[in-house]
């Protein structure tokens, strides 16, 4: 239970530093290029279509209907810098290879909904 309150309270914490010292960057160029800051549409080699913010921020900082992905991810690393249509490949903690097809890359507005489809669509 301590665990679980000393978490919140970082939590808490560092939601308060971003509201405190918001960083005010540029917004990426709206080019179809995957880089963080552009919410990223990508099919998956079963079909299955996913969207999400590619940021380095924590989870709390957007909207809850808007995954997020890290850069630094292995699915985050596999799509930064390409473009619209290109299909990467990463690896997957068991060891194995996906591949996912970029659909989109569209630069993040917070006054647009950017909430995925529901699974299938």
């Amino acid at each position: 239970m301590l665990t679980a309150q000393r978490e919140r309270h970082n939590r808490i914490r560092k939601l308060q530093e971003l509201l405190q010292n918001p960083s005010v960057g540029q917004d990426p160029p709206d080019d179809g290029v995957a880089e963080p800051g552009m919410v990223l549409t990508v099919r998956y080699d079963d079909g299955e279509t996913e969207t999400f913010l590619l940021t380095h921020h924590e989870d709390g900082a957007y909207p809850a209907d808007l995954m997020t992905c890290s850069p630094d991810s292995p699915l985050g690393r596999a799509l930064h810098g390409r473009k619209q249509g290109e299909t990467v490949q990463f690896g997957v903690p068991d060891g194995q290879t996906m591949e996912v097809v970029l659909l989109q890359a569209v630069p993040y507005r917070p006054e647009v909904s950017h909430a995925a489809a529901p699974a299938g669509d």
